[in-house]
């Protein structure tokens, strides 16, 4: 019988090699700060994805055996599958302008590596096939390909898009962080399960972080700041009246957590708004156009 501590070794394996991908490309990319803003956005549509698949129909099961918590576990199995494993491949497909065959090749392996978890018993099937793997991640890489044309030619909408993914990812991230540490929990009723958590928590990202993206479309000032922040505890203040949140949070600490957390919002919207340059032969059809 398997020992369940040797779970998370292939887990550690993927994640060293799609790091090296990360930063691989990285490393080569002459427009870094484009790249980080296109790896958001993947990271941002992946999370979406998983919302669906896994947080509301329990598609699959991940078992990475690295929370003691079965339901942390399964969840932080899904954040290294969809914020890292994936889309840090479609960053790397996407800047090596690898393109359509390639794609299909990546769809294969990450198909290959579905069929190899399943056998290991480190990822279980509920009504998902690895069919669906095959036909789906070769699209997903030609979506972030679309996505860095649409960057390159500085879409309005694909710029407001990018942000609020930068944002809701980052949100996410922390959100799921608190829980693991039991410093919040959402759910409705005076018991709040973990199931009815991490149904409720992407709906509280996803309302926060669009607030935020709209109030810094504009632009990065006090103003934008500060109605951000009004904003997120007018957010807090109804989900607490209808006790559908439990925070353990001293008054001090969640001020500067949001002041912070602010902060860095404004920044992305700087990132993702800046006159960044264009990718290496984009410039060129760009300006006929």
């Amino acid at each position: 019988m398997k020992n369940p501590k040797y779970n998370k070794i292939p887990f550690i394996i993927l994640f060293l090699i799609h790091s090296g991908l990360l930063g691989y490309s990285f490393f080569k990319s002459k427009n870094k700060m484009q790249l980080f803003i296109l790896l958001m956005s993947n990271i941002g549509m992946a999370y979406l994805f998983e919302f669906f698949v896994l947080n509301l129909f329990r598609a699959y099961k991940y078992k990475p055996r690295i929370l003691k918590k079965n339901y942390f576990d399964n969840i932080l199995g899904a954040i290294l599958s969809q914020a890292i494993f994936v889309p840090f491949t479609a960053l790397f497909f996407t800047a090596q302008k690898i393109g359509g065959f390639g794609n299909l090749l990546g769809g294969l392996y990450f198909a290959l590596v579905e069929v190899l978890f399943l056998k290991l018993k480190v990822y279980k099937h509920k009504w998902w096939r690895t069919v669906y793997t095959l036909i789906l991640i070769p699209l997903y890489f030609r979506l972030s390909d679309g996505w860095n044309n649409f960057l390159n030619k500085r879409n309005p909408v694909i710029r407001f898009i990018s942000l609020f993914f930068t944002i809701l990812i980052t949100e996410a991230n922390l959100l799921f962080v608190f829980a693991v540490s039991r410093k919040i929990r959402f759910g409705l009723g005076k018991y709040h399960s973990w199931n009815e958590h991490f149904v409720l928590v992407p709906l509280y990202a996803i309302s926060l972080s669009f607030f935020s993206t709209l109030s810094f479309l504009k632009q990065n000032n006090w103003i934008s700041q500060l109605r951000v922040l009004v904003m997120t505890m007018c957010l807090d203040l109804v989900f607490k009246k209808l006790t559908l949140v439990k925070e353990k949070f001293h008054t001090i600490d969640y001020i500067i957590l949001r002041l912070l957390s602010i902060l860095l919002y404004g920044q992305y919207r700087d990132w993702v708004y800046g006159d960044f340059r264009p990718e290496e032969g984009e410039e060129v059809s760009n300006r006929k156009q």
